[in-house]
């Protein structure tokens, strides 16, 4: 199976950051690109199921993604450019410069607007082969991936930071449920 570009963006979402922090910066490329062939084959079969894809559909939808991917990818990774020149700038106790941050600012607005005419035209490509109801299901089901990933990405970044702790931060554990019901006497528990 060829490997498709979005399933793979998405899967670098998720697994870069661990495997940098695993290996002092340097990541296991066969291991990140076994984990993004698990990631990339497991959606698309959820994707063919759920939208009950056709054979044809689904190599037609894995040529738009590999197409319009490639392009999120670009301009992904240049706003988290821009973002951290923006940090840069807007650190606290030190003068930020207007023009940079000007420009940067104008720099952010153009990509919005880029990711947005990518998002349009492939929706528009898509039309020629799946049903409104298949593209909507398919821009949802892709968001809760990349919310997913980020979460993932964010909680493996954050334990980075803060070794021991990780676990206390992390939603649904003991220490994220109110006291009185982690207080309350077994006799009261049905």
């Amino acid at each position: 199976m060829r490997l498709n570009p979005w399933w793979l963006a998405v899967g670098v979402l998720v697994l870069a950051p661990p495997l940098r922090a695993q290996n002092e910066g340097e990541p296991d490329p066969e291991r990140a690109e076994r984990l993004r062939q698990q990631v990339e084959g497991r959606f698309a079969e959820r994707v063919k199921e759920r939208l009950q894809l056709s054979d044809d559909q689904m190599t037609r939808l894995r040529g738009t993604a590999r197409t319009y991917g490639a392009r999120r990818r670009e301009l992904t990774e240049r706003e988290s450019e821009i973002r951290t020149a923006l940090g840069e700038q807007l650190r606290p106790g030190v003068a930020a410069n207007q023009d940079s941050v000007s420009r940067l600012t104008d720099a952010l607005v153009a990509i919005r607007d880029s990711h947005a005419h990518a998002l349009r035209d492939e929706n528009r490509e898509m039309s020629q082969y799946l049903t409104p109801v298949q593209r909507s299901q398919l821009f949802v089901m892709r968001e809760r991936l990349v919310r997913r990933a980020r979460e993932i990405r964010d909680e493996r970044r954050d334990e980075r930071r803060l070794p021991g702790r990780a676990e206390r931060a992390r939603p649904g554990t003991s220490d994220d449920r109110p006291r009185a019901r982690r207080a309350r006497p077994s006799s009261d528990r049905p």
